[in-house]
């Protein structure tokens, strides 16, 4: 069973989160979380698989104090599900290593299949979360744009978190060659982070 802590200060948030978990036979609810100091002393106690938290950092938890936390629970892995969507904010909650992003409106079979990509280590971003992120990119890219055989390769390796190092030495290329494909691959998409850069692989299909 994947174990899993819900924390939102959201009462109706908890509870239809608790329905969508009882429909579940491989997830089970072990804990509720309702203020950010109940984190670290909960997190301690439950060591869940999965925290599915609240990304709406006004009134509960700032990116910087996520991240402490995720470093300080290294074997929890986190699905942040928010109703607040800046580009901006999406891109550095994903920037700390939030493995998935779901929003307040996807259905029941999308929360549930996220989870357990999560608990595998593997990403799951919703296709709100994609379209915000990437419409705009794809809609600006052209016929000429399109990456070659190496560059999609290459684009892989990346997404998989192969280091600069580890891409030349496995694709037998020097590592300035690497960073050449990597800049080209960047001017080409129109991406300005490497995190665009792994939702392009996502939703293009690369991994």
């Amino acid at each position: 069973m994947i174990s899993t802590v819900i924390a939102d200060p959201a009462y109706l948030v908890r509870e239809g989160f608790k329905t969508i978990i009882k429909s579940s036979q491989k997830i089970t609810l072990i804990g509720e979380i309702t203020k950010k100091e109940e984190l670290q002393p909960k997190l301690k106690s439950l060591k869940p698989d999965i925290l599915v938290i609240d990304a709406d950092f006004t009134d509960f938890l700032e990116v910087e104090e996520l991240s402490i936390i995720m470093k300080s629970f290294p074997n929890t892995r986190v699905l942040a599900i928010s109703d607040y969507h800046k580009k901006e904010i999406i891109l550095k909650i994903i920037s700390i290593g939030v493995l998935g992003y779901l929003t307040k409106e996807c259905q029941k079979d999308e929360i549930l299949s996220a989870i357990e990509s999560v608990s595998k280590g593997e990403k799951f971003f919703c296709s709100k979360i994609l379209d915000i992120i990437l419409n705009d990119k794809l809609n600006e890219t052209k016929d000429d744009s399109e990456l070659t055989e190496r560059e999609i390769e290459i684009v892989r390796l990346i997404a998989e978190k192969y280091s600069n190092q580890e891409i030349a030495e496995k694709l037998f290329i020097s590592i300035h060659t690497v960073y050449t494909h990597r800049k080209n691959i960047m001017k080409k998409l129109k991406l300005k982070s490497p995190v665009e850069l792994i939702l392009y692989a996502i939703d293009s299909g690369i991994i």
